[in-house]
């Protein structure tokens, strides 16, 4: 688990950044204000460890996350001689990187490391679904899994993974959802996919023909069966952050960018409800996403106490802000007692437009 963060010369954080982290920690803001340059300044540390416990270059480019050269990724505001540092405090100890540029390879940083107790495996251990996840797909190119088994950034490896990892059992705290079912990981994609869709009895099949893995949906009590294009996109959009959450392990932790795609506002909160129940199994994690519904979702877990308010950051980025971001509490009874401007404050503007306030 990330404790905290702090950031210097890294994207648009030209001075030192603090961020403290909770268990469950949602990312929203202003567009272009940071939240995606936090996100992969975890990424870029995570790709370059890979398998060492040891490492001495950053690489910007690698399976997470493509950032360019040095100077894409150093603050355009500060010299060039400026390093980049990029601290990670963890439950394991503190991992800090000072990065220069490499003037023979400038998409490689140097590297000076300062590691305070063992944290790499922290950081081979994250699980990344991104904005530009695919959508509907019906065939995956079989392949061997990684050691570290995930969906993939863009969800490429579900269909290998549903397939090979079909019979691996869930966190139980997951099961709740039908205790008497199996507690297998391909019934229990189908009965989350049902609870968060709101749709009864789905079920995911994968087929195995010679060179692929086959995706089909099938619903209610019928056999017949139907291809991701020919049912609604929220499926496939959301069908990766369930399989993470469903394999994701004690000490592991989920990124999430904009897990509201193509989703109707209760199928989001439904989804929150699925995470939030990921997160009390062990596995901290980053929601980065504009939606309030997201956000409400939240409110209404501290207020139920599903979730404590200890275990929720909330993190709203913007310009007017000094560290370029304002820390939300939320309270005991999901109450906000901060609400800056442009904090999920349109409905409020556009309704007092259509009354003539």
């Amino acid at each position: 688990m990330i404790k905290s963060t702090s950031l210097k010369n890294f994207k648009c954080f030209q001075n030192e950044t603090r961020f403290h982290f909770k268990t469950i920690n949602l990312l929203t803001g202003v567009n272009g204000r940071g939240k995606s340059s936090f996100l992969q300044s975890i990424l870029l540390i995570s790709q370059s460890i890979e398998d060492k416990k040891t490492f001495c270059k950053v690489v910007f480019n690698g399976q997470l996350v493509n950032l360019g050269s040095f100077r894409d990724v150093q603050n355009k505001n500060t010299a060039n001689s400026n390093p980049i540092e990029i601290s990670h405090e963890t439950l394991n100890g503190v991992l800090t990187v000072i990065l220069e540029r490499d003037e023979i390879d400038d998409t490689i940083g140097l590297l000076s490391t300062d590691i305070d107790g063992d944290i790499t495996t922290e950081f081979q251990h994250v699980h990344y679904i991104a904005a530009d996840r695919v959508g509907p797909q019906e065939f995956y190119i079989k392949t061997t899994l990684p050691r570290f088994v995930s969906v993939g950034t863009r969800g490429e490896y579900l269909g290998n993974i549903l397939y090979q990892k079909k019979a691996q059992l869930v966190n139980t705290l997951l099961q709740e959802i039908n205790l008497k079912s199996s507690n297998e990981l391909e019934i229990k994609t189908g009965e989350w996919l049902s609870y968060i869709l709101n749709t009864e009895n789905v079920k995911v099949y994968i087929d195995n023909p010679e060179n692929s893995r086959i995706i089909t949906f099938s619903f209610g009590i019928g056999n017949s069966k139907f291809r991701p294009h020919n049912i609604g996109f929220g499926y496939s959009y959301v069908l990766p952050i369930v399989v993470a959450g469903l394999i994701a392990q004690p000490g592991d932790i989920i990124i999430v960018e904009n897990p509201e795609a193509h989703l109707h506002p209760k199928a989001q909160s439904n989804l929150i409800y699925f995470l939030s129940k990921v997160a009390i199994g062990g596995v901290q994690i980053f929601i980065e996403s504009h939606s309030e519904h997201i956000l409400n979702a939240l409110r209404v877990l501290v207020k139920k106490e599903n979730l404590t308010s200890e275990m929720v950051s909330v993190f709203f980025f913007n310009e007017k802000s000094k560290d370029l971001y304002s820390p939300i509490d939320i309270k005991e009874k999901g109450a906000i007692d901060l609400w800056p401007n442009d904090f999920f404050d349109q409905n409020e503007i556009d309704l007092k437009q259509l009354v003539g306030f």
